[in-house]
């Protein structure tokens, strides 16, 4: 929608929003870390997939342990270093739309926080869904029969 508004604002009125690109670079960085939280509960990150495939099924899991550990540590080195990143720029607005700064460097503690927290989650459980998962409901033999 603010892309919408700031294509439409310079093409058809001659009037550029300055503050729409400003809020649209940071919403995708938010939008950014929680797709990765999103991953990580899912397990659809790439890598995941493309090296547990070259391991015996009987392996896959100590191989998906070995990555979570990997991701783990480098939310750990995020978290540490973005919060007083955060912190400092606190007090700083954005030129153009006035927000303070500490809203687009809060996304990556935050982010990284509940990465972590996933992973955690993802051990506890051993790396396994309890049920279904969203493809698998939408292919369900009595959704077939309605296709």
């Amino acid at each position: 929608m603010l892309n919408l508004t700031q294509v439409g604002g310079r093409y058809f009125f001659s009037v550029g929003f300055s503050w729409t690109e400003e809020v649209m670079r940071y919403s995708m960085i938010w939008l950014m870390m929680m797709g990765s939280v999103a991953c990580i509960f899912r397990a659809e990150h790439m890598g995941i997939e493309a090296l547990e495939a070259k391991v015996p099924p009987h392996l896959s899991r100590y191989v998906k342990s070995a990555l979570y550990s990997v991701g783990g540590v480098f939310c750990i080195v995020i978290l540490v270093y973005s919060y007083p990143l955060a912190l400092r720029n606190a007090a700083q607005t954005a030129p153009a739309s006035g927000i303070s700064m500490i809203l687009p460097y809060a996304a990556l503690p935050v982010g990284a926080a509940l990465m972590l927290l996933q992973i955690a989650l993802s051990w506890f459980s051993g790396f396994e869904r309890d049920g279904p998962g969203p493809v698998e409901l939408a292919v369900s033999p009595v959704n077939k029969e309605m296709r």
